[in-house]
């Protein structure tokens, strides 16, 4: 009887509230966790980059049916729905793939909208659509069951042009933007005020030859072709941070952090602009050829990939940040001087070590290395 009475009060509230014109009241609250970023990918399109946090008010489930991405216009740029939608919709910090949000829960929507060079607008819109579970006695509080927001506004500052942090033949990004993957799905809350995205333009360099990214069983670093390759500065700059003398991980073996600073292994961090830091993580210890305050120029080596803090395999995570710190930094998009494209993965068809790889030899300038690609550096 107190349910009925409450939900009784809560309709003759949404039908009073109903009255003004502005007024609908809706089963979500749709927000952006921040602005949305560009960068110009290596398939030549610009890609724009955010987040939706969806927090559904009700005490029980309902489902994601549609998101509209719409130019200020109203000119419709974008649908994802069905498994496009799943795929995209996740707990905000679980990967889990779904379009139902439970009971008082909130979900974040990944937008990975692809347009042609040049012609992203100012800001975005969107229709969102969702739908109550069957039967529910919610329904007639809500009437139509969409949401015409948020207003998302695009920062069209140009991403930061930078020379490779690796070089040789086979690089293959194993994490990075712009579909779902480890990297793209990270959100982390700061000082209980913001949602930021550390890891969402940051790269995982990992090394194939011949289909595969180690010799034999891959049960020892050594075995893997991205161990001890040398990295390099990206760009001029100083050495705010290093640290060394965290021991390799065994592959595939998941290393439990202990303290903060086990989460990157061993690292350096550049300062290479007012506000932007180039982070090297999981380093190889003992390899580092920089101290705190020395200034590099481009190209200089750095030290050597390792497999050091929670990392499953030997590989190189590289990004710039706005600040020195591989979880409260926002990753920022950038985009390579030069490079090789070699191919794509297909991530869903390749199985332990072998890759299943579809070959697009071309030259590519001053875009950014998609997720799944392979590359060749200079």
């Amino acid at each position: 009887m107190r349910i009925r009475f409450m939900m009784a009060a809560a309709f003759a509230l949404a039908s009073a509230a109903s009255a003004e014109a502005s007024d609908r009241p809706t089963a979500i609250l749709v927000s952006p966790i921040h602005e949305a970023q560009i960068v110009r990918a290596d398939d030549g399109m610009d890609h724009v980059e955010y987040d939706l946090l969806v927090v559904s008010v009700l005490p029980e489930p309902l489902t994601l049916s549609s998101v509209t991405i719409l130019d200020p216009a109203g000119k419709e740029l974008m649908r994802i729905e069905g498994e496009a939608l799943a795929a995209v919709t996740q707990p905000l910090f679980a990967h889990t793939k779904t379009t139902t949000i439970p009971a008082s829960a909130a979900v974040a929507v990944e937008v990975d909208l692809i347009l042609p060079p040049d012609t992203a607008p100012q800001r975005l819109t969107h229709r969102i659509a969702y739908a109550l579970k069957e039967g529910s006695e919610l329904g007639p509080m809500f009437g139509r069951l969409e949401v015409d927001a948020p207003d998302v506004a695009i920062d069209r500052k140009p991403a930061m042009v930078i020379k490779p942090p690796v070089k040789g033949e086979g690089w293959l990004v194993s994490n990075g933007c712009c579909k779902p993957n480890l990297h793209r799905d990270l959100r982390v809350a700061i000082d209980g005020v913001r949602i930021e995205t550390p890891e969402l333009f940051s790269i995982d360099y990992a090394k194939i030859k011949n289909g595969r990214v180690f010799d034999g069983d891959g049960s020892k670093n050594e075995q893997h072709y991205a161990f001890e390759e040398e990295v390099f500065a990206v760009a001029d700059g100083t050495v705010v941070s290093t640290q060394d003398g965290k021991p390799e991980a065994t592959p595939n073996v998941a290393m439990i952090p202990q303290t903060n600073e086990d989460y990157g292994g061993n690292h350096v961090i550049l300062k290479i602009a007012p506000n932007v830091f180039a982070l090297y993580l999981h380093l190889h210890p003992g390899s580092l050829t920089v101290k705190v305050s020395d200034v590099v120029k481009a190209g200089a080596p750095l030290a050597k990939i390792g497999n050091t803090g929670p990392s499953l395999g030997p590989h190189l995570h590289f990004g710039l940040y706005s600040k020195p710190d591989p979880s409260a930094g926002r990753s920022l998009p950038f985009v390579l001087d030069s490079f090789t494209m070699v191919g794509t993965v297909d991530l869903d068809a390749s199985e332990g070590d072998r890759v299943v790889m579809s070959p697009d030899s071309r030259q590519v300038r001053f875009a950014y290395p998609l997720y799944g690609s392979v590359q060749n550096y200079p």
